[in-house]
């Protein structure tokens, strides 16, 4: 069976090889109901989700060119819209043809990397739905008070994910030099170990070592080494709930746990009682606690602070995940904890709960 999806795999690039160059990247073809309206197309990049251009579509007619720098992930749909049609794009001619209302359904051909990318996509469409179903079945079974059921249900989850990154990764060791596999590494491996994510890069021919999405995980793993357990916390300012600048190497001589977390985010509030107690018990003995928040508005970030009496030090500077503490420690999931010895170097990461307490009270012996 593997064979067989690695010759589909082959083939579809065989195919997508004769097709006719183009000046840039070209997209032509018919939208029903996008007469005289505006389709915005979206990249996604190293930084993230970023507007390209906007194109007018007029008698339902899309004629679109722009010369790309490299392959890029491309979202295609009205503005604010949250229906797209997803695809990979390089400088060559695209068709695509539907019904802006069902544009995700459109019709869509390209060059070699949107073939190669194309098993994933519809892959991808299948596991979202398929996702759609259990999450709905694991709140009726929540609200039954089934927990066997719902336990049953996330393993099922689980295993459909697991499976669905091996499939990935079956494209990728079939197609080691093309973008959408360096695309596809950044997606399966991006919050994931150095070791995994440097795995990952082994699959990828060294040609697509300046490909944004290659580059997009080497930064990562030099980002996680320099923050990894045993070096120098970096030092950062930021300022304090009334606005006045508070660097972390001011918190040199106690052992100090940077916790990284925000009003909105439900797993970090409900640990936050055990940071309290934690805080309770040893903020006398040379522990202390600076919490970084992921917030963008002030008032839900002081109202959290109150409600759940998180009486240490606070700061932000209110960019949500575009904080800058959290960009320098490569935060990418929250609640995200940072244990820091008397001098300032990472001890550990990520503890919570028991873990966390049991760690500190060692150090404190």
């Amino acid at each position: 069976m593997k064979n067989i999806f690695l010759f589909a795999i082959s083939t579809l690039v065989l195919m997508a090889s004769c097709q006719p160059k183009a000046e840039g990247f070209k997209l032509t073809g018919k939208l029903e109901g996008a007469e005289e309206k505006t389709v915005v197309i979206s990249v996604l990049d190293k930084s993230g989700m970023n507007v390209l251009d906007t194109i007018t579509v007029k008698d339902g007619v899309v004629n679109y060119t722009t010369e790309l720098q490299e392959p890029v992930f491309v979202l295609l749909g009205e503005s604010g819209a949250r229906n797209t049609v997803n695809f990979f794009a390089e400088n060559v001619a695209y068709t695509i043809n539907g019904s802006l209302e069902s544009i995700n359904e459109a019709t869509i051909t390209g060059g070699d990397v949107y073939n190669v990318y194309k098993p994933v996509s519809e892959a991808s469409k299948s596991q979202n739905e398929k996702n759609e179903e259990l999450k709905k079945a694991y709140g009726e079974a929540g609200q039954a008070g089934d927990t066997i059921k719902q336990k049953a249900i996330f393993e099922e989850y689980e295993g459909l994910q697991e499976k669905f990154e091996e499939m990935q990764l079956e494209v990728v060791k079939a197609n080691p030099t093309s973008a959408a596999s360096a695309f596809i590494v950044s997606n399966v491996y991006g919050h994931s170990s150095i070791e995994e994510m440097k795995a990952g890069l082994a699959l990828l021919d060294q040609s697509l070592a300046s490909s944004m999405y290659y580059q997009k995980v080497s930064e990562k793993i030099s980002k996680l080494e320099s923050v990894a357990v045993g070096m120098m916390a970096p030092d950062f300012t930021m300022n304090d709930i009334e606005g006045n600048p508070i660097s972390l190497s001011s918190f040199k001589g106690k052992f100090l746990l940077i916790d990284f977390w925000a009003s909105w985010c439900g797993p970090c509030r409900r640990e936050n009682p055990h940071v309290v107690k934690l805080y309770t018990e040893f903020k006398d003995q040379g522990f202390d606690i600076l919490g970084v928040s992921l917030d963008q508005k002030k008032d839900a970030w002081l109202k959290a602070i109150e409600d759940d009496k998180l009486t240490w030090n606070h700061v932000s500077d209110l960019k949500g995940w575009s904080n800058e503490a959290a960009k320098l420690y490569a935060v990418s999931g929250i609640p995200h904890t940072v244990l820091l010895d008397k001098d300032g170097k990472i001890i550990a990461k990520n503890l919570r709960g028991d873990e966390l307490h049991n760690k500190v009270a060692e150090l404190l012996k």
